[in-house]
């Protein structure tokens, strides 16, 4: 049995996702992120994993401090199902398209 989701590894990475595409403030920093990574490395894995780290980051100054308690635990544990590696790919690829798609109108 999968657990994949819309496409996604599961409900808890659609759901991260989704949540930075909605958020235009949370959209911008992975976009300005992406990017500022783009200028600095050409390997699309280190890209990758830079940005998942910088996304997870931003997840968790936004989680709120919760006493111990059932609902910690599972928001916990939730957070821990998020594959930011794929959401970050998600946006490295996107960034690397855009990219190629500027190279071949500058050549044109």
């Amino acid at each position: 049995m999968s657990n994949k989701y819309n496409g996604w590894t599961n409900y808890e990475t659609w759901n991260a996702n989704l949540w930075i595409d909605n958020d235009w403030r949370m959209s911008e920093q992975v976009a300005m992120i992406t990017g500022y990574f783009f200028g600095s490395y050409e390997d699309l894995d280190t890209i990758t994993g830079l940005v998942a780290e910088r996304i997870n980051d931003m997840f968790l100054d936004m989680m709120p401090d919760l006493e111990p308690s059932f609902f910690s635990d599972v928001m916990s544990a939730s957070f821990r199902e998020v594959n930011f590696w794929e959401i970050a790919r998600h946006y490295v690829e996107s960034e690397s398209a855009q990219q190629e798609l500027e190279k071949e109108s500058e050549n044109d």
